[in-house]
């Protein structure tokens, strides 16, 4: 429902008021799902590739996990006890969610050919893995990390317990380069959550958010047909041509040109089936597990805007959609098909960066905003004006010169479930107008409950708007209650010149 594209005329909501102007720039339906009960439990797998080429890959990894475990540091979950500040303005003593934290190799093995490094005809099987990778680490004491309120499954002599969690995650995501190069990545991953299996007992709660992050240099090569690595065929000519990785590119996905004796850029390719899974069944399982709100889909692999098939000698091969002296990476269609289902709870970057940091801290940053509630797009008035804070900087050299966050075109929903998973939705009251501008007073006054927009600095961060939604009321929320946010918006970045220039609300 997110980034909808609306006519020029949109109406979200009750359509009593008269709109008088509509602004003539790009307009979308923002909408958002915000759990009411503070949940702060993360379970996070990891699916690391394991073949021959990742070895300073998952270096890196190792290196910038500490950035990823730093963005999920928030103000609402409190202190940590190391003393360091701990406000909405400075993190960086707050507590961490409470996260299972898992990984899981690619390698499921090719069949029972026996190919070199794909021996085993079932691979690690989508096991956790938790040995210790560097002498002298202190690995967790189940499969994967737990921390819990401060408390982790982590014997180490480091007393900080977010540290121990940095440290334990470090010593087992190095999980080395044997395994096979036929990498399973899609179907490790629903090996590994899937509950029909138990593989990993333990690992996924019941409400907790689900992430996955894929690390790979290949696309999924996850096949329902072991005879797709059929070792008696190895000629061109053969039905299916060389033994080598290009077979899961040829027989996975489809293309404007689909013969390998025929080098050169290809156009319009998207996922092909019978030999490999389909993209969307592996969609439609990790649905199964949460309501897809509550999941979060990343990847760091090769970029998909460059797709060109080569030769080696006799054999054709995919070339790398990005390279650098690290390595480099081939196009990752089949992972990317499912990191777009998921939307805005989905992210891709790419693999060919010396730093993954960034890409690091985007993700955990993704996972927190589930806690706060924060906006994304810029709401707008019913006449398409900005909304804003007064003082608020809008971009470089533009403030708000007047608060009319109150003026915002949304609605609000709270919405809960029955017994039976039916829906049951009641449309919220906006706040009093005051209420916008005093973020301190967390009374709903006459009007209970009801919904305003307010500046939130754990919310200002690269990207987004750095306001948030809250709920005032007097009480708890329903238990497993949400609420879903729907705003006219401007579809131009917070920050960015163009949103600048808009006329500011009066």
């Amino acid at each position: 429902m997110r980034w909808i594209a609306l006519p020029l005329v949109l109406l979200v909501g009750c359509t009593t008021r008269p709109v008088e102007k509509v602004a003539l720039e790009p307009v979308i339906e923002d909408r958002d799902v915000f759990p009411l009960n503070l949940e702060k439990d993360f379970d996070i797998l990891f699916v690391i590739d394991n073949s021959n080429s990742m070895g300073q890959e998952q270096v890196n990894l190792s290196q910038n996990f500490p950035k990823f475990i730093d963005a999920l540091r928030n103000f609402k979950l409190g202190p940590d006890g190391s003393g360091k500040p701990c406000t909405p303005s400075n993190q960086s003593g707050c507590k961490i969610p409470n996260v299972h934290i898992g990984v899981v190799s690619t390698d499921l093995g090719a069949g029972n050919y026996g190919l070199p490094s794909c021996e085993v005809s079932s691979g690690d099987r989508g096991k956790l893995q938790s040995q210790p990778r560097i002498a002298g680490c202190v690995p967790p004491s189940k499969p994967y990390i737990d921390y819990n309120e401060g408390v982790t499954n982590i014997a180490s002599p480091t007393k900080d317990p977010v540290t121990q969690v940095k440290e334990a995650f470090q010593c087992i995501a190095e999980i080395g380069t044997g395994g096979c190069g036929f990498e399973h990545t899609l179907e490790a991953a629903r090996r590994a959550l899937d509950p029909a299996l138990n593989l990993n007992p333990g690992f996924i709660r019941d409400n907790a958010y689900l992430a996955i992050v894929f690390i790979t240099d290949e696309d999924d090569c996850s096949a329902q047909k072991p005879q797709l690595f059929d070792s008696n065929q190895t000629d061109l000519s053969d039905p299916l041509g060389p033994l080598t990785s290009f077979r899961c590119f040829e027989f996975g996905i489809e293309c404007d040109i689909n013969d390998r004796t025929k080098p050169g850029p290809r156009k319009s390719c998207r996922p092909a089936y019978d030999w490999l899974y389909k993209v969307q069944d592996y969609v439609d399982f990790f649905k199964t597990l949460k309501k897809p709100e509550r999941i979060i889909v990343s990847a760091l692999a090769g970029p998909t805007d460059k797709v060109e098939v080569g030769f080696d000698g006799q054999s054709p091969n995919l070339r790398p959609s990005c390279q650098t002296k690290s390595g480099n990476a081939a196009p990752a269609l089949r992972i990317k098909g499912v990191v777009d289902a998921f939307g805005d709870h989905g992210q891709f970057s790419t693999i060919c960066t010396d730093d993954f940091g960034p890409a690091l801290k985007e993700l955990g940053d993704l996972l927190v905003t589930n806690l706060n509630h924060c906006l994304d797009q810029p709401p707008l008035t019913p006449t398409g004006m900005m909304t804003c804070s007064a003082g608020a900087v809008v971009s470089q050299g533009v403030t708000c010169q007047q608060g009319c966050l109150e003026q915002a075109d949304c609605v609000v929903r709270e919405v809960t479930y029955d017994s039976n998973d039916q829906e049951h939705a009641t449309v919220l009251t906006r706040c009093e107008s005051d209420k916008f501008t005093r973020a301190d007073d967390k009374d709903c006054g006459a009007i209970c409950p009801c919904w305003r927009i307010v500046p939130s600095p754990s919310c200002d961060r690269e990207g987004r708007t750095g306001y948030k939604l809250e709920i005032l009321r007097k009480g708890e929320p329903p238990q497993g209650a949400s609420a879903v946010l729907a705003c006219q918006a401007s579809a131009l970045p917070w920050g960015s010149l163009e949103f600048s220039q808009l006329p500011q609300c009066k």
